[in-house]
């Protein structure tokens, strides 16, 4: 083969697919809820842009502004910043485990069941004995278990993420009954696990850590990696991706399975957190986490599931949650809430696509 017909030959197939879909038609859009790819929603450097963008980020600023002035014996005090760091790590850390396969164009409805199976796992595990560090991992890798049997069924046998997720939060829902009888597991818990997740480091939980750690590693997965440009192109475009030469079904697969080990740290983690687990532990994990990203795909990356957003939409919810009840908002007000933010996070996702739209 001669040097010129080398010069000629295409790129790889996965190469090809990067530069042209990623790259120039952009990253993957909030399919689920209607957007574009940010490439063409993200246009100019006006304050409008910005505005729009970083919307979120700057509510998030004026909420807590709000909340400091009219609560200023409670709200902005360092412990209320401690408690409210340290609550919402592990509810964040599920909200990034959601980003995952969002990105690759599925929902996985499943993270919150795996959180709660996985929790109670860790305090029988660890009540039996079981070396905290060795239980942990058992967790994660239960997650990850949990989350290749959803990429069967969705990639191997083609059922939809919908149901398949679904019912599989169903059956772990019915193993945690089975596992604790309905108890609540809080007695032979060990004291070193607790530690994991409440010692601090300048005054900060070290789950706060592990969440911003988690946040930085997954970004970097998705910002900078080969497999983060083909995860988003098969989101973006499924059929188009895998005719350039994309394995989607392994991508898909992927995905699910780094959000059912990431669900599977989060049990553990919860556990550590609050020292105890019940049969009912998960699933109002879910919502929250779904509200964040959805939020998250509203600004920073509009138009785009990314890592930063969904740590900001984290926040503003547990800001938002906080600063109510602390203004005496009766007990169903967190539900509310957040079901709300969800419901807006969605609709303004519809609504940047459509503007999109309007203008290509």
């Amino acid at each position: 083969m001669s040097d010129t017909k080398r010069d000629q030959d295409p790129a790889p197939p996965t190469e090809r697919t990067s530069t042209v879909i990623v790259e120039e038609a952009g990253a993957i859009s909030v399919a689920t809820a209607g957007a574009v790819p940010a490439g063409q929603v993200r246009r100019g450097s006006s304050l409008t842009d910005l505005l729009a963008n970083y919307g979120v980020f700057l509510f998030l600023v004026l909420l807590s502004v709000g909340f400091s002035i009219a609560q200023p014996d409670q709200f902005p005090t360092t412990e209320n910043l401690r408690v409210l760091l340290g609550d919402n790590a592990v509810p964040g850390l599920l909200a990034l485990a959601v980003v995952i396969p969002l990105a690759a164009g599925e929902f996985d409805l499943s993270v919150g069941a795996t959180l709660g199976f996985t929790s109670i796992l860790t305090a029988q595990l660890t009540i039996h004995g079981t070396p905290v560090g060795l239980a942990i991992l058992l967790a994660v890798l239960v997650g990850a278990v949990v989350g290749a049997v959803n990429a069967v069924l969705v990639v191997g046998i083609g059922v939809n993420a919908f149901i398949a997720t679904l019912a599989t939060a169903t059956v772990l829902s019915g193993l945690n009954l089975l596992v604790t009888g309905g108890r609540t597991l809080f007695e032979g818990i060990p004291d070193s696990l607790k530690e994991i997740a409440n010692s601090k480091i300048l005054g900060i939980d070290l789950t706060v850590y592990y969440f911003l750690i988690g946040a930085l590693i997954l970004w970097y997965l998705l910002e900078h990696t080969p497999f983060g440009r083909l995860l988003r192109a098969t989101g973006m475009g499924r059929e188009a991706a895998r005719l350039t030469g994309v394995r989607t079904s392994s991508f898909l697969a992927g995905s699910f399975v780094i959000a059912g080990a990431i669900a599977g740290l989060c049990g553990a983690l919860q556990l550590a957190r609050v020292g105890s687990a019940t049969a009912s532990m998960g699933p109002e994990f879910l919502l929250p986490a779904y509200a964040a990203a959805f939020l998250g795909s509203t600004t920073i990356r509009r138009g785009q599931f990314n890592i930063w957003g969904a740590v900001v939409g984290t926040f503003l919810l547990a800001v938002g949650i906080t600063g109510l009840t602390f203004a005496g908002a009766p007990f169903w007000v967190p539900n509310v809430f957040n079901g709300g933010a969800l419901i807006i996070a969605v609709s303004v996702a519809v609504l940047v696509g459509r503007r999109a739209g309007d203008t290509t």
